[in-house]
């Protein structure tokens, strides 16, 4: 695969699922604020930990292109 097109999926996953997912986990976050069972917090650790693991699949796409280049 070309870097180019190594970009392209990097740019893909992260639009079409790293995005909506962490969008979601927020959301639910928000609207769950109100309950005493801790969930919003839960929530927010997941969200916290899915920014953490789509960019070091950004980073992990970003040198799989350096390399293929």
């Amino acid at each position: 695969m070309s870097p180019a097109d190594i970009l392209r999926f990097a740019v893909r996953r992260m639009f079409w699922i790293h995005m909506p997912a962490i969008c979601l986990l927020l959301l639910l976050c928000m609207l769950t604020v109100q309950l005493p069972s801790g969930f919003s917090g839960l929530c927010a650790i997941a969200a916290f930990g899915w920014v953490v693991l789509a960019v070091g699949d950004w980073v992990a796409s970003d040198l799989r292109a350096f390399r293929a280049a």
